[in-house]
C-alpha cells in the first residue's frame, strides 16, 4: 500500500498521472475516437477552436481566388514605393493603421475563442471518458468552482508561447526563404510548375524545419494547457511541463499529435478539394448562364459539398483534442 500511494504525487486538483497509471496508448486513441464520435457537443466546440485557430482560411480556400505575382505588384507598387521614399501618404498610413488594429483584434479574439473552446473540449472529454468507462472520475477541471481554476487568458497565454519556436525558425530561414521566392518571381526557369512546388524543391529542408517546430511547439503548447486545466498549474509552470513531456513521452505525444493531423488532412481535405472543383464548375455554370434552375441546383450541391467538409473539419478537431486530452488520463 506505501508504494502505490508513493508513486502518485498530489496536486491542488488531485493525483498527478504516473507512467503506471496512465490509459495505455492504444486505449487512450479507441477512447478518444468513441468519446468523440457518441458526443456531437465535441464537434461544434473543436470546430469553433478549429476556426478560431486559423482553419476559416483552410475552410475559404475554396471559393477565395489567391492574387497573382503581377496583381500583388500593381497593387502594392505604389504604396511600397512611398514608403520607400520616405514620403508615406495618409491614405497609406490610415490603411496600415486600420489593418493593423484589425488584426489585432481578430488575433486578440481567435486566441480567447480557441482557449474556450479547448477549456470546454477538455471538460466534455473527460466527462465523457468517465462515463463510457475508459477513465477514473476527472478531477476538479475548468468549469469546477474553487482557487486557480484557469481563465482564458491563462490558456491564450500558452498557445501564445507556443508561437515563438516557429517564428523564430521563420525569423532565421527568412533571407534564405525571401531570395528563393524572389528569384522564381523574377527569373523563373520552369514556368510549367506551380510557384510553390518550385520553391519547396529548392528549400525542402528549410521548410520541414519550420513545419516541424510548428508541430513541436503546438503539441507541447496542448500538453500544457491541459496541465494548467487539470491539474491547476500556474501557465509558465505548465508550458514548461508540456515541452518535458514531450521530451519524456515522445512514443505518446508525438504520435498523437501526428494522428491528429492525419485525421484532419484524412477527412476534410478532399471535401475541400472537392468544394474547391464544384466552385469552378459554380462559376461557369453562372457564367454560361443555363438558367435559374441550373444555377440553384448546382449551387445547392456545393453548399452541401462545403458544409460536408466543416462537419468533417470539427469531427477530425476532435478527435484531435480529445486525443491529447485522454493521452495523460488516468485509467480507471
Amino acid at each position: 500500500m506505501a508504494s502505490a500511494s508513493a508513486s502518485v504525487a498530489s496536486t491542488p486538483a488531485g493525483p498527478a498521472v504516473t507512467g503506471r497509471s496512465r490509459l495505455p496508448w492504444r486505449s487512450a486513441v479507441a477512447a478518444g475516437v468513441v468519446v468523440t464520435l457518441v458526443r456531437p457537443a465535441t464537434w461544434v466546440v473543436a470546430l469553433a477552436g478549429f476556426l478560431a485557430g486559423g482553419g476559416v482560411i483552410a475552410l475559404a480556400w475554396p471559393i477565395v481566388v489567391l492574387p497573382t505575382p503581377s496583381g500583388i505588384q500593381n497593387l502594392l507598387g505604389a504604396p511600397v514605393s512611398t514608403l520607400a521614399f520616405g514620403n508615406p501618404s495618409p491614405e497609406l498610413i490610415r490603411v496600415a493603421v486600420v489593418s493593423g488594429v484589425t488584426l489585432a483584434a481578430l488575433f486578440v479574439a481567435g486566441l480567447l475563442t480557441g482557449a474556450w473552446a479547448e477549456r470546454r473540449g477538455i471538460v466534455l472529454v473527460l466527462d465523457g471518458a468517465a462515463e463510457e468507462g475508459y477513465t477514473a472520475p476527472p478531477p476538479r477541471v475548468a468549469e469546477s468552482p474553487g482557487p486557480g481554476a484557469p481563465g482564458l487568458v491563462r490558456i491564450a497565454l500558452i498557445r501564445v508561447f507556443a508561437l515563438v519556436p516557429p517564428l523564430a525558425a521563420f525569423a532565421i530561414g527568412w533571407p534564405t526563404l525571401y531570395s528563393v521566392v524572389y528569384k522564381e518571381l523574377i527569373l523563373p526557369e520552369d514556368l510549367a510548375t506551380p510557384l510553390p512546388v518550385r520553391v519547396i524543391a529548392q528549400v525542402p529542408l528549410l521548410l520541414a524545419a519550420i513545419i516541424g517546430s510548428w508541430l513541436l511547439a503546438d503539441a507541447a503548447a496542448a500538453v500544457g494547457v491541459r496541465r494548467l486545466v487539470i491539474e491547476r498549474r500556474g501557465v509558465l509552470r505548465a508550458w514548461a511541463l508540456g515541452w518535458a513531456d514531450l521530451v519524456r513521452r515522445p512514443h505518446r505525444i508525438i504520435p498523437v499529435a501526428l494522428l491528429g493531423d492525419l485525421a484532419l488532412v484524412i477527412t476534410a481535405g478532399p471535401a475541400l478539394v472537392a468544394a474547391a472543383l464544384a466552385w469552378v464548375r459554380v462559376r461557369e455554370a453562372l457564367e454560361l448562364g443555363g438558367g435559374p434552375l441550373v444555377g440553384v441546383a448546382i449551387v445547392a450541391v456545393w453548399v452541401a459539398i462545403w458544409l460536408g467538409a466543416v462537419v468533417l473539419a470539427g469531427v477530425a478537431a476532435a478527435v484531435r483534442a480529445a486525443l491529447f486530452t485522454l493521452e495523460g488520463a488516468r485509467r480507471r
